[in-house]
């Protein structure tokens, strides 16, 4: 009997998502906004001087499930996220940057003196402020959820904002190296092997940046910072539900003076949850996967008592009602200049929001 022969052909559905975005298409003077537009969901910037006619910038990104890689190259410009910046938009990720060519100076937090060059590999905790002068570059960048980089980075991850691996040394060189065979392999990787790949790639970064041994004084700080993070990520996951001190105190085995302490340098603990609450309610509301809900939805669905109360607080915090940020986000949508707020830069913010989760 003849053996039949079995179908192999890889379906589509297997093939990872990836968009792409190009400053090529809109004319010469609106490039820098058409690239102002498309980075927004990570950074503010500014170009150096006034952006000449030879601006150039784009990205092609692929979404491996639980992480995004991007491949970059922009020119000369300012980045920045600052304080108000990351209270706002709540991105709570580790950016993982290859400095392929280019590098930037700046600072991070309250430490100046940031120097990154080409070859070099650089860590950002989003969740903290940062500005550079970046030169023309090209860069593989990694956006990574904190809880994936945290179940990695054996929650360590809290000392590697500003945290640089030299390309000429060993541990650059062994990440550098695998960070260009991932990027060379990415289109012949599948969804059913996304998993797999995340974990090896996680697996070297943690290698390659795991800080040394810490003295029993830093471990102490350490563990607060970790009982935090954890904190923030239940926040984060239950928005919708009842988050008071003593429920908080409850589900943690903590006792009330602690929570407060933790708590502190951000305000406090409900001024923190009503922020994040907010946060979330904003991202809702300038998404279109949700613009099917009514902003009475939106409030219910995060925990607020009323919708007044939840339009008061919005707009103390925005500037601007809720349905003003939904009719700006769908005037901006509608408007489908070229260059400005394309759909793969919509598409990419969106894959960026999912991985908050």
């Amino acid at each position: 009997m003849r053996p039949q022969r079995r179908c192999t052909a890889m379906q589509p559905s297997s093939v990872l998502p990836s968009t792409a975005f190009t400053t090529d298409q809109p004319s010469a003077g609106d490039r820098f906004d058409a690239w102002r537009s498309s980075i927004s969901v990570l950074f503010d910037v500014a170009p150096l001087g006034h952006p000449d006619t030879g601006f150039h910038a784009s990205v092609q990104a692929v979404h491996l499930g639980q992480l995004l890689v991007g491949d970059l190259q922009f020119g000369a410009q300012r980045f920045s996220r600052n304080t108000a910046r990351t209270a706002r938009d709540g991105l709570d990720h580790y950016l993982v940057q290859w400095y392929r060519s280019g590098g930037f100076a700046g600072e991070h937090g309250d430490a100046n003196g940031l120097q990154v060059k080409a070859g070099d590999v650089v860590v950002f905790d989003m969740a903290r402020s940062q500005h550079t002068l970046a030169h023309q570059s090209q860069v593989l960048s990694l956006v990574v959820p904190r809880k994936l980089g945290d179940s990695v980075l054996a929650g360590q991850g809290n000392g590697l904002h500003g945290n640089i691996l030299p390309g000429d040394s060993l541990f650059g060189g062994l990440l550098t190296d695998h960070l260009a065979a991932l990027q060379g392999r990415l289109p012949s990787i599948t969804q059913e092997q996304a998993d797999d790949v995340v974990h090896a790639t996680m697996q070297m970064v943690a290698a390659c940046l795991r800080p040394s041994q810490r003295s029993l004084a830093e471990a102490r700080s350490e563990m607060q910072a970790v009982t935090l993070e954890r904190l923030q990520r239940h926040i984060a996951r239950h928005l919708g539900s009842a988050l008071s001190p003593q429920t908080l105190c409850r589900d943690f085995g903590l006792p009330r003076h602690q929570l407060y302490q933790l708590f502190e340098p951000l305000g406090g603990v409900m001024r923190y949850v009503q922020q994040r609450r907010l946060q979330r309610a904003f991202q809702m509301l300038s998404t279109p996967a949700h613009r099917h809900l009514r902003v009475a939805d939106v409030a219910a669905r995060l925990g607020f008592s009323s919708e007044a109360h939840f339009s008061r607080a919005f707009r103390a915090m925005f500037q601007h009602t809720p349905s003003d940020v939904r009719a700006m986000s769908q005037a901006a949508r509608a408007a489908d200049l070229p260059g400005l707020a394309p759909r793969n830069s919509a598409e990419y913010a969106d894959w960026l929001l999912g991985l908050m989760g």
